[in-house]
């Protein structure tokens, strides 16, 4: 299984490509000892990863996406970042479709390394949502047939102290 030190993150913003947070490199190696994977589906685990579970809105959620390569003969595209595609929240897509005839784990255009399983890829792009609403929020990345763990958020509305009372915002 490849090493999670050499995770190589990547975030997208503002239509750039800069190096993961260290916070957000830590989550991704926490995926070995993470207990709620995604379900075997052809050959691979999709898992999806956050820091906290519990945010306040307005706040960023950045989510990490691995996908974990189980029997010997399944092919891993892992060099990156490679675009999420059918990520959705509360079932709603958030993320841009799988283009028709598109393979889920491999842009097309892919002309990078391949590992055999059994292995584990980090290098797709982190996600990135802000919520304004308190509330309950499911995330869920489902490319093709395979299909991720949930990740159940609850956010929180900020409570703010001024002159002893208390504000929510």
């Amino acid at each position: 299984m490849d090493s999670a030190s050499e995770l190589g993150l990547f975030i997208r913003e503002d239509g750039r490509i800069l190096p993961a947070t260290a916070e957000d490199e830590e989550v991704a190696r926490s995926y070995p000892i993470f207990p709620d994977k995604g379900a075997l589906v052809a050959g691979y685990r999709l898992t999806i990863l956050t820091r906290s579970f519990t945010i306040h809105t307005g706040d960023p959620i950045h989510i990490i996406h691995v996908c974990e390569a189980v029997l010997p003969d399944s092919l891993l595209y892992v060099m990156g970042p490679k675009p999420v595609h059918d990520e959705y929240v509360n079932g709603i897509l958030s993320t841009t479709a799988l283009p028709p005839g598109e393979h889920p784990l491999a842009p097309s255009s892919y002309d990078g390394r391949t590992v055999e399983g059994p292995a584990v890829d980090y290098n797709y792009e982190i996600t990135q949502y802000r919520f304004e609403r308190p509330g309950t929020y499911l995330i869920q990345w489902r490319p093709g047939i395979l299909v991720s763990n949930t990740l159940r958020l609850q956010v929180t509305a900020h409570t703010v102290h001024r002159n002893s009372r208390t504000l929510k915002t």
